[in-house]
C-alpha cells in the first residue's frame, strides 16, 4: 500500500470548521473548553511534555546487564532526546550563554510524532454511516470520523492505515472479505508491517455471528443464553491468536486491544430498545462475557486491553441526550442502528490515547489527520 495524500472529494469541496472542544467528559463524550485554540498546532514551540508522552507508547524493558536494543522503539527514544537536546538550546560548537537571552525554541518545521500507525477492526471501529464515508474500499463503510481516524489525529503519527471493515470477523484478519457490495477487501493484517509502531484491533463481536444472535433476542425471539455464552468465552483464543499474528508481523509494535462500548443499559429498559428489562438482562450479561473474552485474550498474548465497558456506563442506547450509541433506526450521517456515534468514537479514541500516553488528550470536533500521513487502501 502506497501512501498518499488523501483526495480532496474525501473532505468534499468545503472545509469543515474544526474547534477545540477540551478533555473528554460524560455528557456527549466531552467537555468544551471557551478559549480558542488553533485548528492544528504546526510550527508550534517546541514544548518537552508533548514528545514525552510517546516514550510511554514505545517503551520497552532491556534485560539486565544488557544494552538497549536498536528497534523502533529505541529510534523514537533518540529521536525525543534528540528534540529535547534541541529545546534546551544546545547547538553543535558551543552552549548557551548562561547570562544571554533564552533561545528562541520555536522550530519551524511540522513536529510529528514517528508512530506508524494502523487500525484493525469491524463496524464498531469502522463507524459506519457517520459523516462522510471513505472509498478505499466503499464495501467497508469506514467513516472519515471514527475512533482509529480521532486517534491518528492526537497522536500526531507519522502513517495511519486504517483496515477497519463492518461485518468484519476475527478469521477477515488472515483472508480476503467480502463487503457489503459484493467486492473483496484484502486480508487486514496485510496492512502490518515490520515498520508498523501501534496496532488497535477491535473486533470478535461478529464471530459466531454473536451480536446478530442478541440483536435477534432483544427482538423477542428465545435467547440461547448457554450457548451464546459458550461461544462469547471462544472469542480469547481467536483474539490470543490475532494478537500474536500481529506480533509476528510487527515485533516492534504496541497492540491494543478495544473492548466493546456498553449498548444496551444494564439495568432497566426504554422504548428506544422495545422489550422488558427482563429481556435485557440476559442480553447484557452475554455482551460483558464478550469483554471479558476479549481482555482474557489480549492479556494471554501480552497485549494491552481498553476496557470501554466501564467508561461507557450511563451512555447507552437509553441515555437519550448522554447516548454514545445510536438507536434502532437506520440515521444516515449519524451511525447505523445500535453502533456508535461520533461523540461515541471520541470517547473511545480518548480512552484509547490516555491508555497509550497516560494523560488526557485536547478533544476536537472532527478528526482531521494529516493528509499526508493517511495510506489509501486498494480496492
Amino acid at each position: 500500500m502506497a501512501r498518499h495524500r488523501r483526495p480532496r472529494e474525501h473532505r468534499g469541496h468545503r472545509t469543515r470548521r474544526q474547534r477545540r472542544l477540551g478533555r473528554p467528559g460524560h455528557r456527549h463524550g466531552l467537555h468544551r473548553q471557551h478559549r480558542d485554540r488553533a485548528r492544528r498546532r504546526r510550527h508550534r514551540p517546541l514544548l518537552l511534555r508533548p514528545q514525552l508522552r510517546l516514550v510511554h507508547l514505545l517503551r520497552r524493558t532491556a534485560p539486565v546487564g544488557s544494552g538497549p536494543p536498536v528497534t523502533g522503539a529505541r529510534r523514537t527514544a533518540v529521536l525525543l532526546a534528540a528534540l529535547a537536546l534541541a529545546a534546551t538550546g544546545c547547538e553543535a560548537g558551543g552552549a548557551a550563554d548562561a547570562d544571554g537571552p533564552l533561545p528562541d525554541l520555536t522550530v519551524d518545521t511540522e513536529v510529528t510524532s514517528t508512530i506508524d500507525y494502523v487500525a484493525l477492526g469491524d463496524s464498531f471501529s469502522a463507524g459506519p454511516f457517520i459523516g462522510t464515508m471513505r472509498t478505499d474500499p466503499q464495501g467497508c463503510a469506514r467513516s472519515l470520523d471514527n475512533y482509529p481516524a480521532f486517534l491518528a489525529d492526537w497522536l500526531d503519527v507519522a502513517s495511519y492505515t486504517d483496515v477497519s471493515c463492518s461485518a468484519a470477523v476475527t478469521a477477515d484478519l488472515y483472508a480476503p472479505m467480502t463487503m457489503f457490495d459484493g467486492n473483496t477487501a484484502r486480508p487486514q493484517l496485510d496492512a502490518v508491517t515490520a515498520e508498523t509502531d501501534l496496532v488497535t484491533i477491535g473486533m470478535g463481536g461478529n464471530d459466531f455471528a454473536i451480536y446478530d444472535s442478541l440483536i435477534k433476542c432483544q427482538d423477542g425471539a428465545p435467547c440461547p443464553v448457554a450457548d451464546l455464552t459458550a461461544d462469547a468465552r471462544k472469542v480469547a483464543g481467536r483474539i490470543e491468536q490475532a494478537v500474536r499474528r500481529i506480533q509476528k508481523a510487527a515485533p516492534d509494535a504496541s497492540v491494543y486491544v478495544v473492548g466493546y462500548p456498553d449498548i444496551l443499559p444494564t439495568e432497566g429498559t426504554c422504548d428506544a430498545v422495545g422489550v422488558t428489562a427482563d429481556v435485557l438482562g440476559p442480553v447484557a450479561e452475554i455482551a460483558g462475557q464478550l469483554n471479558a473474552s476479549l481482555e482474557r485474550g489480549a492479556t494471554a498474548a501480552g497485549a494491552s486491553y481498553v476496557d470501554m465497558e466501564a467508561v461507557s456506563e450511563g451512555h447507552d442506547v437509553c441515555a437519550k441526550g448522554k447516548a454514545w450509541v445510536n438507536g434502532p433506526r437506520f440515521r444516515a450521517g449519524i451511525a447505523a442502528p445500535f453502533h456508535p456515534k461520533i461523540n461515541g468514537m471520541r470517547a473511545v479514541a480518548a480512552e484509547v490515547y490516555t491508555t497509550i500516553t497516560g494523560e488526557e488528550p485536547e478533544v476536537t470536533e472532527y478528526a482531521e489527520p494529516d493528509p499526508d500521513t493517511i495510506v489509501l487502501n486498494e480496492g
